[in-house]
């Protein structure tokens, strides 16, 4: 009897899709990938995304040092530069673009996300539900069987 219990409770535990399995299978499929591709898309087709560019390469011109740094050393000229970038002006303009673009499309992304995790609830549902039908099967079997332990009936 414990047994079946035992059997039952692993059975409801399997059958309910945890937070952590949706989130595997998200990330597996490449959807948080997806989403932040899409948006990096609508950053590039923006004039902020020119301006960051042409802001970096002013940026690397002007820098004598890093250019007479990167011919020794590319790790110390490149942690220069982004420093140089952190703090210029065009990266606080990307980040209000950033910040602006997400909250417009809020809506959109919340929907999107919502229907991704959906679709991932649903078939796992789907895929725990047939896995489990042969445990409810035999169980079923057992009961209408009334047969003890040992095989002797009754």
């Amino acid at each position: 009897m414990a047994d079946k219990v035992s059997n039952q409770a692993k059975s409801q535990q399997s059958a309910t899709a945890t937070a952590e399995d949706i989130l595997t299978i998200f990330k597996r499929r490449g959807l948080f990938d997806s989403l932040r591709k899409s948006l990096f898309a609508d950053f590039k087709e923006n004039s902020t995304h020119e301006s960051l560019i042409a802001a970096i390469e002013s940026l690397v011109e002007s820098d004598s040092s890093a250019i007479s740094l990167a011919t020794r050393s590319r790790g110390k000229a490149a942690a220069l530069l982004e420093g140089s970038v952190n703090r210029s002006e065009a990266f606080g303009n990307v980040n209000k673009f950033i910040d602006d673009h997400v909250s417009t499309r809020n809506d959109d992304l919340r929907n999107k996300l919502e229907d991704m995790v959906q679709q991932i609830y649903s078939e796992l549902k789907v895929a725990t539900e047939t896995s489990t039908e042969p445990q409810k099967d035999a169980t079923k079997s057992e009961t209408n069987g009334k047969s003890s332990p040992s095989g002797n009936e009754y």
